[in-house]
């Protein structure tokens, strides 16, 4: 077996490998090899670099290793080309975490976050309204080794991952990624999908607790964690068939504003009640009302109602939730009566709900301009 066949199966041993050495012996075994390099040449043969390299990966554990062979958040935001939240990952308000957990087939590290206004190059338009942002990097690698598909390969959009923050003390379904003018940029870099995500700042609310949550779901899925009323608790439900991992979010309590948070929940919570709120009670003409729209092809989705009955929908960072019963009469085919209309000022965003005979409910969002949204 030659020298980087050996080398690798080394490599494949010590990331499968869950022992955790003792960190002096860590840094015992670097200064021994430094001393090593620094010997003068002498009667004993000198210890070839690729074995040197083997035992420090040997000793090194998994979340060390990852950590070392992960890029920075520095270098991920650097890759996205963008320098000023670059400069920030190296800034005194970041957090460095590089925490690991496994799900399922996936690996999943938390690198780290930084809060603060105006740290990124690209402006997002909430910032206008909500100053402050939270960035948080995470990378995505399978837990066997192999590589995740590349951004051009027919696999990258087999399993879709939805990266998240929560608070405690307020149910996921309602505040999540998408209720917080999220978005997230992406790349693959050697087979580890890297991912940066912002939404409105969450430091206010680091005195009620913070976590980030990772599910394998383009949109929150409610059966991916558990949420105790009571206690305000959010845990991984234990039966959800993917990816549902959780990471606290050890950000200074002290940075937490109790008013400025409670503000913050009632105009989301004003907002979703304007965005999905019922259109009158009236029979409206669908026809007419989709007169100048457009379906977004995207948007079309087959649904089918969870354990409670309740059609869930989500597109373009909006979310309706509407029981069954009230969408359909029973035997009711084709569209419903219930319609959901939002958007701004721009386009007018009209969501319908169709079932066929043989009882797929599917959801879909029209758009047209305001101009034809007056007709």
């Amino acid at each position: 077996m030659k020298d980087f066949e050996k080398l690798d199966q080394l490599l494949r041993q010590a990331i499968s490998s869950n022992d955790e050495p003792d960190d002096s012996l860590n840094q015992l075994i670097i200064r021994q090899v430094r001393e090593k390099n620094r010997m003068k040449r002498g009667n004993r043969k000198k210890m070839p670099a690729a074995i040197i390299f083997a035992i420090l990966v040997i000793v090194t554990s998994v979340s060390a290793f990852a950590a070392w062979q992960l890029l920075t958040p520095k270098q991920v935001a650097e890759n996205l080309g963008d320098k000023s939240l670059a400069i920030a990952f190296e800034g005194k308000d970041a957090l460095a975490i590089n925490q690991t957990q496994v799900s399922g087939d996936y690996k999943v590290s938390l690198l780290g976050i930084v809060s603060g206004k105006e740290l990124s190059d690209f402006k997002h338009s909430a910032e206008d309204i909500y100053p402050d942002r939270t960035y948080a990097v995470v990378a995505i690698a399978k837990a066997n080794g192999a590589p995740m598909p590349g951004m051009d390969d027919p696999e990258y959009d087999e399993v879709s991952f939805l990266v998240s923050p929560f608070i405690k003390g307020q149910n996921p379904k309602d505040i999540n990624i998408f209720t917080m003018n999220g978005g997230y940029s992406a790349f693959i870099r050697d087979g580890i999908m890297y991912r940066i995500v912002e939404c409105d700042g969450i430091e206010i609310f680091a005195d009620r607790g913070l976590y980030l949550g990772v599910i394998s779901n383009t949109f929150y899925d409610i059966n991916a964690f558990n949420f105790d009323s009571e206690t305000g608790e959010i845990s991984p439900n234990a039966d959800y068939k993917g990816v549902n991992l959780l990471f606290d979010l050890p950000i200074d309590p002290s940075k937490g504003d109790y008013e400025k948070a409670e503000k913050y929940i009632q105009t989301l919570s004003d907002e979703q009640s304007s965005d999905q709120k019922d259109i009158d009670e009236e029979p409206v003409d669908l026809e007419t009302l989709l007169i100048g729209a457009a379906i977004i092809p995207e948007s079309v989705q087959e649904i089918a109602p969870d354990k409670e009955g309740i059609i869930a929908y989500s597109f373009d960072g909006h979310e309706t939730r509407t029981p069954l019963e009230i969408l359909f009469d029973e035997g009711q085919v084709g569209f419903s009566n219930n319609i959901y209309m939002g958007g701004d000022e721009h386009t007018k965003n009209i969501i319908v709900f169709s079932r066929d005979a043989d009882g797929v409910i599917k959801g879909m969002t029209y758009r047209k301009n305001n101009e034809d949204a007056k007709r």
